[in-house]
């Protein structure tokens, strides 16, 4: 009897450093998407991206070609910046907003949903720039990283029912608030893409979504997110009211 209250408490044990770890690697990915897309690539990002973060990506499937490892910093610095600027800010780009993609306009229902789920977990969403807003598809990325470290946490201290809650935030965030429109907007980014980075790394964001939306929602679920991302994502509308909300 002593022995096999043994083995149950080791496979236990095991069961659950697999899921810790699990949990971080998910939030690993989805705070490295979102980093990728919430902000131009600096030295810091590019200096992980060529170094540790290299062969982890490689096996994820984000390769790059030879020129990615062997352009001077500083020119493919701004190489991105450019393709940055001209995919996800300049005018007649991809908005990176929820909002824009359902209604056409900035900071509508879609924002103050996603804020509600941030101030729900406890983070506080604070912009560093003019123009931007809490439901950028890079904030909302990394904020589903954060729900799966506050999980692993939780499994670190023993503390089951706090990771089944963080868990359920996670889908239900996923689900509701990315699942209806950041998979088409991804494939669409990735299609205008110009340079093997961005293409890169928005179809394996893409392919992260449909991996994590699958192995959470039901048939039925999964069908409704696939027809949902069919739309066609709403042009934003420039008119005066965005201009002077966005400081352009």
């Amino acid at each position: 009897m002593q022995t096999e209250q043994v083995v149950e408490k080791v496979s236990t044990t095991v069961t659950i450093d697999d899921e810790i770890e699990a949990q971080r690697a998910r939030a690993g990915l989805f705070q490295l998407a979102g980093r990728c897309l919430e902000e131009e690539v600096d030295s810091e990002l590019l200096m992980l991206l060529r170094g540790d973060l290299r062969l982890p990506l490689a096996e994820a499937g984000f390769n790059l070609d030879a020129d990615f490892y062997s352009v001077p910093e500083t020119e493919l610095l701004e190489t991105l910046a450019v393709e940055y600027t001209g995919l996800f800010v300049a005018p007649g780009g991809l908005s990176p907003y929820a909002s824009v993609f359902e209604t056409g306009a900035m900071y509508r229902e879609a924002c103050d949903r996603a804020v509600a789920a941030y101030r729900k977990a406890g983070w506080d969403y604070k912009h560093l720039l003019s123009g931007e807003f809490p439901d950028h598809i890079g904030t909302m990325l990394s904020f589903v990283g954060v729900l799966a470290n506050a999980e692993a946490d939780a499994l670190e201290k023993g503390d089951h029912q706090a990771a089944q809650q963080w868990a359920e935030q996670r889908i239900q965030f996923l689900l509701k608030e990315i699942g209806s429109w950041a998979p088409s907007w991804c494939q669409r980014a990735a299609a205008a893409a110009l340079h093997p980075f961005y293409q890169n790394i928005l179809a394996l964001t893409e392919q992260l979504l449909w991996t994590e939306l699958a192995a959470s929602a039901d048939r039925r679920q999964l069908r409704e997110l696939a027809q949902l991302n069919r739309r066609e994502p709403r042009k934003l509308d420039y008119d005066a009211d965005f201009r002077k909300a966005s400081g352009l």
